[in-house]
């Protein structure tokens, strides 16, 4: 027999997700009208507490968890500063949980439950197939920040991303179109975190356009999210292809790194080598030139993202998006000029 779900409780008693969570984990402050009828609902459908449910109703919600992906790109390491930042203003309590390379998010994320419960959680960076592990399990408001989950069932889960597929896709064809055939990539491994998959993905897509085929070994290498690993990254491409003309690098830092690689090697950005980078902030209105690139409001996304962390606890869990944009614009700056088809994105 299928195990009886918070969702399936709130459906029936007629009250939100948010108000049946907190009734199983006996938070204070439901009325006990609310509390009677969610109590009764959940004994007549003979709900079954698993482990992390267990758990949440011998512990009082311990603040809000942000596991960050640690080799993910260094904006989910922004994004995580000032997240916490604003929610320490709002008066909550905060628990930053920083995934290494060798751990397993969904496993730390689980064990950190058992030992403290969150009120919520907010995932920036966690890999797909690490959140699998997770469907099901976690019975409170969950955002996650990087992987478009828009198809997941999970009710308690809405996820954020930006559309890189179509991003680099366009991105790449309109450099084809303007005579920029020599593409080099700088990114880290597509494996290291969901988004850069989907950004291959749109490469991949561009070349087929082309009658041409992403030749990995040729056109991309795998970089470090730093400084350094674009500054190599750069020395590398070109090393591959004399020719290059024309570079997608995968986040900020690399891109200012790749900058100092070409000052090194007498490269000329804008005119010898267009460089155009993601997930850019106010950083590259300070680099020489300035970046071009697709620039993330930050700020905007830590108000997105509380907004929907309340509304799966206020609203019945239908009603919110399952997944939503996060915001985003085209910055056009020195290092390659304004692509005009690519307006259409935006």
């Amino acid at each position: 027999m299928a195990k009886v779900t918070m969702k399936e409780i709130a459906k029936a008693s007629g009250w939100s997700l948010g108000t049946v969570s907190r009734v199983l984990s006996d938070a204070p402050g439901v009325n006990e009208k609310a509390r009677e009828e969610v109590l009764q609902t959940a004994r007549r459908l003979n709900y079954q507490k698993n482990d992390i449910a267990s758990a949440l109703r011998q512990k009082r919600p311990e603040g809000i968890f942000i596991v960050v992906v640690a080799n993910g790109s260094p904006i989910f390491d922004q994004l995580a500063f000032r997240l916490k930042e604003r929610l320490e203003t709002l008066g909550k309590r905060v628990h930053l949980l920083r995934v290494q390379p060798d751990q397993d998010e969904g496993e730390l994320t689980l064990s950190q439950m058992r030992q403290s419960m969150p009120s919520a959680i907010v995932f920036l960076g966690t890999r797909r197939e690490k959140l699998r592990k997770l469907y099901g399990r976690i019975p409170i408001p969950a955002v996650s920040v990087g992987a478009d989950l828009g198809n997941w069932p999970d009710t308690n889960l809405v996820s954020f991303s930006l559309p890189d597929t179509e991003i680099f896709q366009q991105v790449t064809e309109s450099l084809f179109e303007e005579g920029k055939d020599e593409i080099g990539v700088i990114m880290n491994d597509r494996f290291a975190y969901s988004e850069l998959a989907d950004r291959y993905l749109g490469i991949q897509y561009a070349c087929y356009s082309r009658n041409r085929i992403l030749q990995e070994n040729e056109m991309t290498t795998l970089q470090p999210s730093t400084y350094e690993g674009g500054y190599e990254g750069l020395k590398q491409l070109l090393a591959k292809n004399g020719k290059l003309n024309a570079v997608l690098v995968g986040n900020e830092e690399q891109a200012i790194g790749l900058l100092r690689a070409a000052k090194d090697l007498n490269i000329v950005v804008g005119q010898d080598l267009v460089v155009f980078a993601m997930d850019l902030s106010e950083a590259s209105h300070y680099s020489i030139p300035r970046l071009s690139g697709i620039k993330r409001d930050l700020d905007q996304d830590v108000i997105h993202i509380i907004a929907t962390l309340n509304d799966l606890e206020t609203k019945f869990s239908n009603e919110v998006p399952r997944h939503q944009e996060l915001a985003w614009s085209v910055e056009w700056q020195d290092s390659c000029w304004r692509i005009e088809t690519i307006e259409s994105l935006k």
